[in-house]
């Protein structure tokens, strides 16, 4: 690991509550004058701004106890351990299928391409364009045509 600038409890106070209002490559400036390395590539904003701010803390306050590195590794071992437990494949639809769906007493049918949908002579890259085009809504388009399992939305006590 990169050796870290140490900074004063309020020196990090001051920076933690700046991060927010920082531009991408303000972010990257201050990784590089903080932590001494060039910043991770293709990261976004709000995860340089995460990643700066763990870093600094960690650095000035210790981090992470030694038990609670143990059972985070613990945790991770016995998740890999779990069969069956990642998460479930993607529906491969191949060019040419289509999928129907009766919205508002109009069927509707949506034919997939190999660049990705078209509906009523209309071409969307997603499914999820294609249902928000129908509906005038936000949806997900693999649950709106029915590729998905159903989600519960009971509210919650």
């Amino acid at each position: 690991m990169a050796k870290v600038t140490p900074l004063s409890t309020e020196a990090i106070d001051t920076l933690l509550a700046s991060l927010p209002t920082l531009s991408l490559d303000e972010l990257r400036r201050e990784w590089k004058h903080h932590l001494h390395s060039p910043p991770p590539a293709g990261r976004s904003r709000e995860l340089l701004r995460g990643l700066i701010a763990w870093k600094l803390q960690d650095a000035a306050f210790g981090g992470l106890s030694p038990d609670a590195k143990r059972r985070l590794v613990r945790l991770a071992d016995s998740l890999e351990r779990r069969p069956g437990h990642s998460p479930p494949p993607k529906p491969t639809l191949r060019p040419g299928t289509v999928l129907t769906r009766e919205w508002r007493g109009v069927l509707h049918q949506v034919r997939v391409t190999a660049d990705g949908f078209e509906h009523l002579g209309t071409r969307f890259a997603s499914l999820s364009e294609v249902a928000r085009a129908i509906t005038g809504t936000r949806w997900s388009g693999p649950a709106f045509f029915g590729l998905t399992a159903p989600t519960s939305r009971k509210a919650k006590p």
